[in-house]
């Protein structure tokens, strides 16, 4: 099994391709990081015209459909084990309480990634009338589906420009999804036109800007399109037809370094002036300080025996 999942890893390093900048579209990279925790070649940089960390190099069409479909479920162990499905529930709960101290109580629900369930779970127990979850991960979707009971409420399908929605959400929930997608802007766009006018959206990233060295090499990887700051989803969400309401930085909980942003849409009536981006050779010595490939706790001697247990 071990050999079988290191010749899956090997044909999907040789399919992959260059790609532009998740967030501009340019083919600018400046090099960070090479290789990642599947030793992968990636080549983590970030972009010269807007700042975003990501991927230069990474999947496309089938190869990304073959390493969801197949590799996904077995390298984050979906679904996980019994004896860790309390965790999930038990931040399930506290994101509820989160983002209802802020948006308040919100009677239609749309989470986009909705992964095992226990969000979407927790919203209708406390009275959301209309919820809805897409997720297209087998392993995630049955769990959300049978075990949970969420049955219809869990579509097996991704956001696109083909989705329609039954109402539309007063709150639309993004839980470390956005990172993964292709083409994030559109994604937003997209959410944009489906969600109330008077709506929520909230979304959490991993923050590359904050401190994450428990995570260390383990946090670049093939799946993690883009690595965003708070100044880089900001002007991502300024393109697409949002504004930041609110921010919320976690140094531990959820993710090591967690970034939520309450966000609406439109612009406000006196938009806040942009902080200047800072440079992109304080943004890799950041990165490569947090990294520490030979670390026996989170390096690639750690990377390397986790996948041969796989």
């Amino acid at each position: 099994m071990a050999f079988s999942l290191l010749n899956q890893l090997r044909q999907i390093n040789r399919h992959l391709v260059e790609l532009p900048c998740p967030g501009c579209g340019q083919y600018d990279p400046k090099l960070i990081w090479r290789y990642d925790r599947y030793f992968l070649r990636v080549n983590l940089s970030i972009c010269r015209h807007c700042s975003l960390v990501y991927l230069a190099r990474g999947m496309k069409d089938e190869t990304q459909a073959r390493f969801y479909g197949q590799l996904y479920p077995r390298l984050m162990r979906q679904p996980p084990a019994s004896k860790a499905m309390w965790n999930y529930r038990l931040i399930a709960g506290y994101r509820f309480s989160e983002i209802s101290a802020v948006v308040g109580q919100c009677q239609s629900v749309l989470d986009i990634g909705a992964g095992l369930g226990f969000f979407l779970d927790a919203c209708r127990a406390h009275g959301c009338e209309h919820y809805m979850g897409l997720e297209p991960g087998g392993p995630q979707r049955d769990h959300a589906v049978q075990v949970l009971g969420l049955g219809e409420h869990v579509r097996p399908e991704e956001l696109d420009e083909q989705t329609q929605m039954p109402f539309a959400p007063r709150l639309v929930t993004l839980f470390h999804v956005l990172e993964h997608l292709q083409e994030p802007g559109k994604a937003l766009a997209r959410i944009a036109k489906l969600m109330d006018p008077q709506g929520w959206l909230v979304i959490e990233v991993p923050d590359i800007e904050a401190d994450w060295p428990e995570l260390g090499l383990s946090q670049v990887h093939v799946s993690h399109r883009s690595y965003f700051s708070a100044q880089t989803l900001e002007t991502l969400l300024n393109a697409n037809g949002f504004y930041a309401h609110h921010w919320r930085q976690e140094t531990h909980g959820i993710y090591e370094g967690n970034l939520r942003v309450y966000a609406r849409l439109s612009a406000p009536a006196t938009p806040a002036v942009a902080a200047p981006p800072p440079s992109a050779g304080n943004i890799r010595a950041h990165i490569l300080k947090q990294i520490r490939p030979l670390s026996l706790r989170n390096g690639y001697p750690r990377l390397a025996w986790r996948l041969a247990r796989l």
